[in-house]
């Protein structure tokens, strides 16, 4: 389980400070020199055994431009077109809601830069169909005078408008999460670097999925993560290993663990390949209720429970399961202008019910101005 979308991009933000795990970032105290101007193009699709499910396909630009010595600003739009269903319950491909939607998305942070320290002001906005989303951040890092430590703190707050049709009306209801980031970055040694960052975030609101049968969850959720980084640099061949752990829990009783390993290898002619292996299990919410062993394809009633009135989900997202991710990233800096990559991960999920898999591509370029 993930926290907000808030969070995903201050954390990203945080750790491209010195990590360089996400690009393009601006570093604490410097403002960029150069504008950079990137394209990206995702492709994603999952499945269930016999069952072809969500297909998105997400083109999206994004801008690093420098405003002065001291300002720096940074902004991306994405469109997502979603065509597919929703998971269907346990094994039961009837029970996938058939879903063709287009999602259209942007954000916006202009950053302050001093010597030791930034300050951030951000915006973001979601439009699709049947869901709004609003986003205000704020954000400030903060380095010691010999650059070797940087604190990061950030705060988020969203305001969610969902608005499902159901019987051809729409029933608007409203969520809204506040998030809030404490991270350090610690340089050890000339050739290792880690980085700890603290995430929690607190919501009201709607929580259910309007397409699922006698969905009802708690209208509050609270979730923590503790993210630890550690990248190590091997002088002999001229690669990075890239080590990450993640332990995260939520008011709904979900209690998920992470860990990831990367390998980035420099190759001749500017090129380096990376490739990636992730390992994630997760516990299921308290109010999951999971199928019947002797009737797999029935939904599970648990007594004393009320469907439609009673805390209770069928959603397998909520389930306890495993999942392995492994992949791999090619990267080419074409010259002093022209870099691209191309990255390419397998999803396999496995639990209880019935598995379900995912297959990612993702090919980006950018250009130095």
């Amino acid at each position: 389980m993930q926290l907000s979308p808030t969070l995903q991009a201050l954390s990203a933000a945080a750790a491209g400070l010195s990590l360089g795990l996400a690009a393009p970032s601006v570093s604490a105290s410097t403002a960029p020199t150069d504008t950079v101007v990137s394209y990206k193009l995702l492709n994603y699709r999952d499945s269930q055994p016999g069952f072809k499910r969500m297909s998105i396909r997400a083109p999206s630009v994004g801008v690093v431009t420098p405003l002065g010595e001291k300002w720096s600003l940074e902004g991306s739009a994405v469109t997502d077109a979603i065509s597919g269903a929703s998971p269907a319950y346990y094994s039961v491909v009837d029970s996938a809601q058939r879903i063709e939607e287009r999602r259209n998305a942007g954000d916006a942070r202009l950053t302050r830069h001093w010597s030791h320290s930034s300050a951030s002001l951000g915006v973001a906005l979601s439009s699709e169909p049947d869901y709004r989303s609003r986003v205000l951040s704020l954000g400030a890092s903060f380095q010691t005078p010999d650059r070797n430590t940087t604190f990061s703190l950030a705060a988020g707050h969203a305001e969610d408008r969902i608005l499902p049709l159901r019987r051809g009306v729409r029933v608007e209801s409203h969520k809204r999460v506040t998030d809030v980031l404490l991270g350090v970055t610690q340089v050890l040694t000339p050739v290792d670097i880690v980085q700890l960052n603290v995430t929690h975030a607190v919501g009201h609101g709607d929580y259910n999925d309007p397409y699922k049968l006698f969905d009802k969850r708690p209208n509050e959720r609270r979730q923590t993560a503790v993210l630890a980084r550690w990248n190590h640099y091997f002088r002999g061949p001229e690669a990075t290993l890239r080590l990450s752990a993640r332990d995260y829990r939520d008011s709904f009783d979900i209690r998920a663990r992470t860990f990831s390993v990367e390998w980035v290898q420099a190759l001749p002619g500017g090129f380096s390949v990376s490739p990636l292996w992730r390992q994630h299990r997760q516990s299921a919410a308290s109010f999951y209720s999971p199928p019947d062993p002797a009737d797999p394809e029935a939904l599970r009633i648990p007594p004393g429970v009320i469907p439609g009135r009673s805390i209770l989900s069928f959603d397998q997202r909520l389930s306890a399961f495993t999942a392995q991710t492994v992949g791999v990233r090619v990267a080419w800096r074409i010259n002093a202008q022209w870099t691209t990559d191309l990255r390419l991960e397998q999803y396999r999920q496995r639990s209880a019910e019935t598995p379900f898999d995912a297959r990612f591509s993702h090919w980006g370029v950018s250009r130095t101005f």
